[in-house]
């Protein structure tokens, strides 16, 4: 699979509150693991530089990255988004949310060598982005926090400021034709699709 790069740092982000799952999903067992223990295995075979965005350092401490402070004031994952950035040791990073057990080695690799020339590599499903399934440049710090000063807190609301290179779904399909790589758990029925 090849070694660990040090020129991709791996953000997680943990900040949510689960209201769907109704606990703290991050940490719900998932075939035998947490589902972030899960997460953190998958980046560790891209990347040294894993953290995971949270203001629960306590809960989340124990997985064994570096727990980063979300956004302040907290504003959902655009600012979880700009809080790995600054704190990343890389240029690049992959933003993952902490919800995905099935995260595929292979698709991320090949997301990491599309962004030359870009400051963003974003899959699609249909016409829809998938913002937290992607690749970021550091670049995409400023326009970020841009957009959160002006109140925009939705997560694709700065492509229109970056470099954007969208993946359409039939790429990124041909690598990962189910797309379980995209799936996330957000309910205790999305859990029990996958048991």
């Amino acid at each position: 699979m090849g070694r660990p790069s040090s020129t991709v740092s791996g953000i997680i982000l943990a900040g949510g509150q689960s209201r769907r799952m109704g606990r703290d999903k991050a940490l719900i067992d998932f075939q035998g693991k947490p589902l972030i223990a899960r997460v953190i295995a998958t980046l560790r075979e891209l990347t040294n530089d894993v953290l995971v965005i949270s203001n629960r350092s306590d809960a989340y401490g124990p997985v064994g990255v570096r727990v980063v402070a979300d956004y302040d004031p907290p504003c959902g994952p655009l600012g979880g988004i700009a809080a790995g950035l600054q704190a990343m040791d890389s240029e690049l990073a992959i933003v993952v949310a902490c919800d995905m057990p099935f995260l595929y080695v292979p698709l991320l690799r090949w997301l990491i060598d599309q962004v030359t020339g870009y400051d963003a590599v974003v899959p699609q499903t249909g016409a829809e982005y998938e913002p937290l399934h992607a690749i970021y440049r550091r670049t995409c710090y400023d326009p970020i926090v841009r957009r959160l000063e002006q109140g925009d807190r939705r997560v694709i609301s700065f492509f229109a400021d970056v470099r954007l290179r969208p993946i359409e779904e039939a790429a990124w399909r041909a690598i990962d034709p189910a797309g379980r790589s995209l799936v996330n758990l957000n309910t205790p029925g999305d859990l029990g699709l996958w048991v």
